[in-house]
């Protein structure tokens, strides 16, 4: 069994969604209240809380299948960020010579001081086939000039041209992308408050948390 599957979890979240970049910093405070700060992590990682409210037994099968199947907080899956899930014309990297390879990313300017954060996988969900992927579909820009001389890791956010870079070439994209995560909890505890002609009517929450990407490209 893969630890990573590109799917998404069957079921619609509801309002009370929770999420965002998360890092890690070290502080230590030293007698005159100075700081001494270390930034224990270069990439954030996200975390997601999502209420399920209402919903119907069948779509709760659907959530407990993709648990069962990760078991808990061991296997990683495809989530979608409803607050962050595209890049418009974004710079990636100004090439160095001879460079083929990049890591595609979306940058934060704040007074001139850039950071870089960067983006993986390259899916967005099938609304046709709930719980599905499809690949992306990306542009990439050589100094505002579209091209398709290259190849895309889809799993890892890579890109790789076909030919070396002269060296000083602005690089830019556009395109959806999700976030590889896991289940944050090993218990996935729901209730049931309600019935109607249907059936039971459930209600819970899971906790998403970000992982790295896979070691290597998925068969």
């Amino acid at each position: 069994m893969e630890v990573y599957v590109r799917q998404y979890i069957k079921a619609c979240v509801a309002f009370g969604w929770e999420g965002g970049p998360e890092f890690r910093t070290s502080v230590t405070e030293m007698q005159n209240k100075a700081e001494k700060r270390n930034a224990d992590w270069s990439q954030p990682r996200h975390f997601f809380s999502l209420p399920f409210q209402n919903i119907r037994h069948e779509t709760y099968l659907g959530l407990r299948e993709m648990f069962m199947n990760r078991m808990g907080r061991w296997g990683a899956f495809l989530y979608y960020d409803y607050l962050d899930n595209t890049a418009d014309d974004e710079v990636f990297a100004v090439a160095t010579l001879d460079q083929t390879e990049f890591q595609l990313s979306k940058e934060s300017m704040v007074e001139g001081i850039p950071y870089r954060n960067n983006v993986y996988a390259l899916f967005i969900p099938d609304e046709d086939n709930p719980g599905s992927a499809l690949e992306s579909t990306i542009t990439i820009r050589v100094n505002g000039i579209v091209t398709t001389a290259y190849t895309l890791d889809y799993d890892r956010g890579k890109v790789y041209f076909n030919s070396p870079m002269s060296g000083g070439e602005q690089l830019s994209w556009s395109g959806g992308f999700s976030r590889w995560v896991r289940f944050d909890q090993d218990r996935l505890p729901f209730s049931i408050d309600n019935k109607n002609q249907s059936g039971f009517i459930v209600n819970g929450s899971v906790e998403l948390i970000e992982v790295n990407t896979p070691r290597e490209i998925l068969s």
